[in-house]
C-alpha cells in the first residue's frame, strides 16, 4: 500500500513538473512581471503574491491557448478572453481586503495596467522582426 501511494505521489509530481515546463519562457516572464507590478500596486503580502501568481499563470496560459485556438474567429476569441478575464477578476477580488479592492479598481481603470496583453504583443512583435 505504501509503495503504491508513494508511486502515485512520485508520478503526480513528475506529471506536474512536465506540465509546468510546457509554459513558454515568454509566458513565464509575463507572469512574473504582471504579478510583481500588481503586488506592488495593491500592497499584497507574500501569501497573496503566491496566490496572485497562480491566478496570473492560469490567466496567461489559458489566454494564450484561447488566442491561438480562436485566431481565425476574432469575435469568439474576444468573447472567450472577456470570460476568462471576468473569471480571473472574480477569483482575485475574493482574496482582497477592501483597501486592496479599491486599489485594484483604480489599477483596472488605468490603460497602462493591462500588461498581460501588452507584453505578449511586444514579444510577438520582436519575434516577427
Amino acid at each position: 500500500m505504501k509503495k503504491t501511494l508513494l508511486s502515485l505521489l512520485f508520478l503526480s509530481f513528475f506529471a506536474y513538473q512536465a506540465n509546468a515546463q510546457q509554459i513558454s519562457e515568454s509566458a513565464e516572464k509575463r507572469i512574473a512581471l504582471i504579478t510583481r507590478v500588481m503586488a506592488a500596486e495593491l500592497g499584497l503580502n507574500e501569501s497573496e503574491y503566491i496566490r496572485l501568481k497562480s491566478l496570473n499563470r492560469e490567466r496567461i496560459v489559458k489566454g494564450d491557448e484561447i488566442s491561438e485556438f480562436y485566431n481565425n474567429n476574432p469575435d469568439l476569441k474576444t468573447r472567450k478572453l472577456m470570460e476568462l478575464e471576468a473569471s480571473f477578476d472574480k477569483k482575485f477580488k475574493a482574496m482582497l481586503n477592501p483597501i486592496q479592492l479599491a486599489a485594484y479598481a483604480a489599477y483596472k481603470h488605468d490603460p497602462e495596467s493591462d500588461l498581460a496583453l501588452k507584453e505578449k504583443d511586444k514579444t510577438a512583435n520582436t519575434t516577427q522582426k
